[in-house]
């Protein structure tokens, strides 16, 4: 840890001024990002310092900063002016990851702009065809190098490296958007990232008269992904003991059995893996929905200590926030549920959720396939709730797609109640 000085000088300086406990963590930035569609050298080295400190009687102060100068007076005066609390306290001592976690690419240091280009120049002569025209293109690689300390004793340090390539496309007044991103370049590299985002454009792009009657409903992974993506932040306990869609609702099905969705943040290349969290936690497997009921939460220190749990290592960005989504897979293949629905409907992206309500409302795009043909796109309007939607989930494919921090499978919902 090359930084250990600093960190202890901090934790020094807290105590002097009169913490009881004090957590500090350095986050150091090597990031690379490019517009357009060949690179231009521009790299930026940042730095960030969290320091968090507690007073006696459980009164906490965080801040947070580019500079370590001001950041204890600044700590204590958020404590001092903070509510006493039970459950305040640094992390305690857990026993760290074991063995590689395939966070920090070796090839990191030999990726030259010959090889960027040649990935940025592939999704540019796959997205500019036909009337299709690319309208942006974006891309971003992070090493991090994050170092931790407490006064009870954790030291911790590691680094992980981060690529990600976006892009936006339009077709007449159509214009959409697609994001990938993984712990690797030759994954990011070699994933179809323009020929997915225009097939995309295309099919939107016909339109179809809304269906008569009822008919299944097909979500593909990507689709899924943003859904499970969005629903994820309430399933923080805090979040729950304030009141959300979870609350009463632990213990009681909330979706189909067939849906069992787990958060794992020390998987193996995971977007958001990391031996260890904001607050020195290292990270669990929490599962979410265990055949369709909500059991677990995720907790910071603080909130495990008012449940007499262990925290389960998911604060990112002073938030308790998911890590790694994935979505246990069916027996059988996309190919061969589709090939016996025939006729189905398939959502590009659901409505927003309302955390707070649990109501989905808002308008759904829907591909609509008629004898396994895709004859064009409809806009209808869904009003429903998370639990009648997920509970309408009849079955889920094996195919599992990783969508960012998402693992997901194409997943099928009986009828909806779609009205034109």
């Amino acid at each position: 840890m090359d930084d250990r000085a600093e960190l202890l000088s901090l934790l020094d300086a807290s105590r002097a001024a009169g913490a009881r406990a004090v957590e500090v963590m350095h986050q150091r930035f090597d990031r690379f990002l490019t517009t357009g569609m060949r690179v231009r050298p521009a790299r930026v080295e940042e730095e960030a310092w969290t320091l968090r400190l507690w007073l006696d009687g459980g009164r906490v102060g965080v801040a947070t900063g580019p500079l370590r100068k001001p950041l204890v007076s600044q700590a204590m005066a958020a404590a001092q002016r903070a509510a006493a609390s039970p459950w305040a306290g640094p992390a305690d001592r857990f026993a760290p990851i074991t063995g590689p976690l395939g966070i920090d690419d070796r090839r990191y240091g030999s990726v030259e702009d010959d090889d960027r280009n040649e990935m940025l120049g592939l999704a540019e002569r796959s997205l500019n065809q036909g009337q299709v025209m690319l309208r942006r293109l974006r891309y971003e690689e992070v090493r991090e190098r994050r170092s931790w300390l407490s006064t009870r004793e954790v030291e911790l340090s590691a680094a992980a490296t981060t690529y990600s390539l976006e892009a936006e496309a339009s077709l007449g007044s159509l214009e959409l958007g697609h994001r990938i991103a993984s712990r690797h370049f030759s994954n990011v590299a070699s994933l179809p990232f323009g020929t997915e985002l225009r097939r995309r454009i295309e099919d939107l792009s016909r339109p179809a008269p809304a269906p008569a009657g009822s008919l299944p409903v097909v979500l593909e992974p990507r689709a899924i992904a943003a859904f499970l993506r969005s629903l994820a932040p309430a399933f923080a306990a805090p979040a729950v003991g304030a009141g959300n869609l979870l609350t009463g609702r632990l213990g009681r099905a909330l979706s189909s059995t067939v849906l069992h969705v787990t958060d794992d943040g020390g998987l193996a290349s995971g977007l958001y893996t990391w031996p260890f969290d904001e607050r020195g936690v290292p990270p669990i497997a929490v599962p979410l929905l265990k055949e369709g009921v909500p059991n677990s939460l995720l907790h910071d220190p603080e909130s495990a200590r008012a449940a007499g749990l262990r925290p389960t290592g998911h604060v990112r960005g002073g938030q308790l926030r998911a890590s790694n989504l994935i979505v246990r897979p069916g027996s059988r293949t996309r190919n061969v549920i589709l090939s016996e629905l025939r006729n189905y409907l398939l959502v590009d992206a659901l409505p927003p959720i309302d955390l707070s309500t649990g109501r989905v409302v808002g308008r759904v795009i829907l591909g609509v396939v008629t004898a396994g043909e895709r004859v064009g796109t409809a806009t209808m309007t869904l009003d429903t709730s998370v639990s009648a939607l997920l509970s309408a989930v009849s079955e889920v494919g094996s195919d599992q797609e990783r969508c960012d921090e998402v693992d997901a499978p194409s997943v099928v919902f009986r009828p909806l109640p779609l009205q034109a």
